[in-house]
């Protein structure tokens, strides 16, 4: 039964960004419905990772990942707070992981790295995205907002006032739409946004895969004559061939096609006999020419897409949804003014443009022709150095992402900062509920206006400044050792008065 009346947004897709997305929304104060065309999860193999920056967006709202607690026995369960006074678990002294990740196929040397200068106020994660759709579903359901399934959009028309959203199942209303639908977002097309960028020119394959002939392929990356590919111990490979981008990217995956691949790629005489999972990828390059037109916004995959290498399009998405999900929020509670939309595309569209420049010059090296491996031989010289190698892992962790000038505080992002005595928790217990929180060092008084704007106050010997004010999605937002400019920072969070 379709609800009656006007919804306040609708999420049209119920990946990881759009239940990422609900979720802020609803802690924002606003109350969104998700629309997911199916049944139950996709169980097909997709991004096995967040990055740090991804990571800390689940870890704000009370999720823990394998590692981050001693005590952590699952990939994701929820987090402990940080409370002054308590025993806590001593931390497991930090081993550089053996795999610290790849540029374009070329394994990254952890002993290179200079792990001491990398952020450690939290890690990436190793996690399904799976894993994370289902542990965002009971979030949503602790907040009572709805999540249908088994619904198809086949477009919307916007108006001034609304938007209408066309499905098999008929029509509803919104203030707001949100697509979050995937690399050929139907939300996209029927809005009428456009999609620049660059076409494939290759073909690629992650499987999951067995059969005769598997272990005779090396594990780890490798560069051939023929392309590239990457075999895991349970037999997951990856291969990829730049002979052109596929026909047909959604037809079914046999064992044939793929016994084809991996041997024209690996030069292994191997038969696959049974495909456990499998998805069919090309690297084509693209970003909307805007985010909002009107009352209709993109985020993820239906802002940007780029090939899978590096992990690096899931985390992208993840942090769209945090970006927006607390300004749309605002706008529909009444609580933020319209103009706060504005600063969602100018922060986000550059780094979906610097991550398809970062897939544009993997795929450029990985191909076979003798110029792109020359090219690939001088990078793989680069990364053979310290500062190659810890400048690769500080992006494939997400750290240089930010908002701002760097070096500077405003745009950065707030790590979790233990509490003072007699605050309870850590930072981001404080933002658990989605909060402007304003942290202040023990010897700097916070001034009492900043409570009656709805802004917790949060005590820590941690805070980069005397005063810090920190946006709800992690970004500090303003940082100075007095109250005077506090007011006008505040004043682009607060409505017209």
């Amino acid at each position: 039964m379709w609800m009656d009346g006007m919804n306040d947004a609708i999420v049209v897709g119920g990946g990881p960004v759009g239940l990422m997305l609900a979720l802020e929304l609803s802690l924002a104060g606003a109350d969104p419905l998700v629309l997911e065309r199916f049944e139950t999860v996709d169980p097909t193999i997709k991004a096995g990772s967040l990055n740090a920056r991804a990571a800390d967006a689940l870890r704000r709202r009370g999720v823990a990942f394998a590692g981050d607690d001693p005590r952590a026995t699952a990939p994701l369960g929820p987090r402990s707070p940080r409370l002054p006074g308590a025993p806590q678990p001593e931390p497991a002294p930090f081993t550089p992981p053996r795999f610290a990740g790849h540029v374009a196929g070329m394994t990254l040397r952890p002993d290179l790295v200079r792990w001491d200068e990398l952020g450690r106020s939290s890690d990436s994660a190793l996690v399904a995205q799976q894993q994370v759709q289902a542990v965002l579903r009971e979030r949503l359901v602790e907040r009572g907002v709805e999540v249908r399934q088994g619904v198809t959009v086949t477009g919307v028309t916007p108006h001034a006032d609304h938007v209408v959203v066309h499905s098999d199942a008929g029509d509803l209303e919104a203030l707001w739409v949100v697509g979050a639908d995937g690399g050929r977002s139907t939300v996209r097309k029927s809005a009428g946004f456009g999609f620049p960028g660059l076409d494939g020119v290759m073909t690629g394959y992650q499987a999951l895969v067995a059969g005769d002939g598997l272990d005779d392929v090396p594990l780890g990356w490798h560069l051939t004559p023929t392309g590239v590919f990457r075999r895991m111990p349970n037999n997951l490979i990856l291969t990829a061939e730049f002979d052109g981008a596929p026909a047909d990217r959604t037809a079914e995956i046999t064992a044939a096609e793929l016994t084809r691949a991996i041997r024209a790629v690996t030069g292994v005489d191997v038969t696959v006999t049974a495909v456990l999972s499998a998805t069919r990828f090309t690297d084509n390059t693209r970003a909307a020419d805007h985010y909002r037109r009107g009352r209709v916004l993109l985020a993820g995959d239906a802002a940007h897409v780029h090939p899978p290498f590096g992990g690096q399009g899931l985390s992208l998405g993840m942090l769209d949804a945090t970006a927006l999900g607390w300004r749309l929020g605002g706008v529909i509670a009444g609580r933020l003014p319209e103009r706060v939309l504005e600063d969602y595309e100018h922060e986000r569209r550059p780094e979906a443009e610097r991550i398809l420049d970062w897939s544009r010059a993997q795929v450029a090296v990985m191909r076979t022709d003798e110029r792109s491996r020359a090219a690939g031989r001088l990078v793989r010289r680069l990364i053979d150095t310290p500062d190659g190698a810890t400048e690769m892992v500080r992006v494939l962790s997400g750290e240089l992402v930010g908002y701002g000038v760097p070096g500077e505080l405003a745009g950065s992002f707030a790590a979790d900062w233990a509490g003072a005595p007699g605050e309870t928790g850590s930072y981001f217990d404080a933002a658990a509920d989605g909060a402007f929180v304003l942290a202040h060092r023990p010897d700097a008084a916070a001034p009492a206006s900043a409570a009656r704007d709805g802004v917790r106050v949060f005590a820590t010997a941690d805070a980069p400044a005397s005063l810090a004010l920190v946006r709800p999605d992690g970004v500090i937002a303003w940082a100075g050792d007095d109250g005077a400019g506090l007011a006008d920072a505040l004043t682009g969070f607060l409505p017209e008065r």
